[in-house]
């Protein structure tokens, strides 16, 4: 057996080898998008969007606001953030009107609630309800779907 051809077999294999757990962390980090970014055309449409940077998120919400709404003139983005972190998506109504809150930037999971709390209470004494529906970890893929809801007596409670 000529060692020239074993010697190219073993190198190609290695170098395969070498690549598989790259392209596996690759594959990993593309799920994880850092960036959010939530646009809102008023009673006409909510849209957010993860991407890798901030600026992707915002062209891609803006675009499915445009899309969703109709209206492409009247979405603007409620927020947009990258670099880890949490986000947060809020509904309040207050007394007949309904509008939707976006929060980004919280250390953890138990500061964006607190935040939204905040958020909530600052609209006392005309605020009725505010419920949370979904907070977003960007230092993960998955994105956390609740049902957390405070009334204008709850929100003042510690």
């Amino acid at each position: 057996m000529c060692p020239l051809p074993a010697l190219f077999a073993l190198t190609v294999s290695l170098g395969l080898m070498a690549l598989a757990p790259q392209a596996h962390a690759e594959d990993a980090a593309t799920q994880v998008q850092p960036a959010y970014a939530a646009a809102y055309a008023p009673e006409a449409a909510f849209e957010s969007c993860r991407a890798g940077t901030a600026s992707k998120a915002v062209e891609c919400a803006l675009k499915a606001c445009a899309d969703a709404s109709g209206y492409p003139e009247d979405c603007y983005i409620l927020a947009a953030c990258e670099g880890g972190g949490w986000a947060g998506v809020m509904g309040v109504m207050v007394t007949e009107v309904h509008f939707t809150t976006v929060t980004c930037g919280a250390p953890s999971r138990e500061a964006l609630l607190a935040e939204l709390k905040a958020r909530c209470a600052g609209h006392l004494p005309y605020m009725q309800e505010c419920w949370v529906a979904e907070l977003i970890p960007l230092h993960e893929a998955e994105t956390e779907a609740v049902e957390i809801s405070w009334t204008a007596e709850s929100v003042v409670q510690p």
